[in-house]
């Protein structure tokens, strides 16, 4: 069962995949996500190819969710989803862990095993996220205040994202503000 903070987590990450705000999820949105990494970083930059072959997987995968058959996942059927991963330690390892390690590659532009400031807008960016935000959260990311962020942090904050139910967790913040 999830926790009254990773519901409140989820659902702003249910959010910040619903690109057009329609409050469901579809496959358009996923591919929206992909050309805009390809936007950014051209068709043959870091990791992009496998970026999004990553992207149509997990969407393949949500889209299991879809309970009414509507071609679309809402926000019931996203908790639902993500409660069975968030259970189940091997899906979470592919598809979590799976996935940040992609988001990674293609976001650390210079290689240097670091995302900085800039690569981290970046990767606000391609979900449609403001610059402001994304500073915010890169700063309190950034816990010891190096100016980046090590792949060892990102998959920290990531399992933090989704598993802490501790309020003061830094991962909390991955994906920005979520509702009280």
């Amino acid at each position: 069962m999830l926790t009254d903070l990773q519901t409140k987590k989820l659902t702003r990450y249910f959010q910040v995949y619903d690109i057009d705000d329609d409050g469901a999820i579809e496959a358009s949105d996923f591919e929206r996500i992909v050309e805009n990494v390809r936007v950014l970083h051209g068709e043959d930059g870091n990791g992009q190819a496998e970026l999004s072959g990553a992207y149509r997987e997990l969407w393949t995968r949500i889209a299991g969710a879809d309970g009414d058959g509507d071609g679309a996942v809402d926000l019931d059927e996203w908790l639902a989803y993500w409660q069975i991963t968030l259970e189940k330690e091997e899906r979470f390892q592919e598809e979590v862990s799976g996935l940040t390690h992609r988001l990674f590659t293609v976001f650390d532009l210079d290689e240097d095993d670091s995302i900085g400031r800039s690569e981290f807008a970046d990767f606000y960016g391609v979900f449609g996220l403001s610059v402001d935000l994304a500073e915010a959260v890169f700063d309190t990311l950034d816990t010891n205040g190096d100016g980046s962020i090590t792949r060892d942090e990102l998959l920290q904050a990531s399992a933090e994202f989704f598993r802490s139910d501790d309020m003061e967790s830094v991962g909390n913040m991955l994906y920005g503000p979520y509702g009280a």
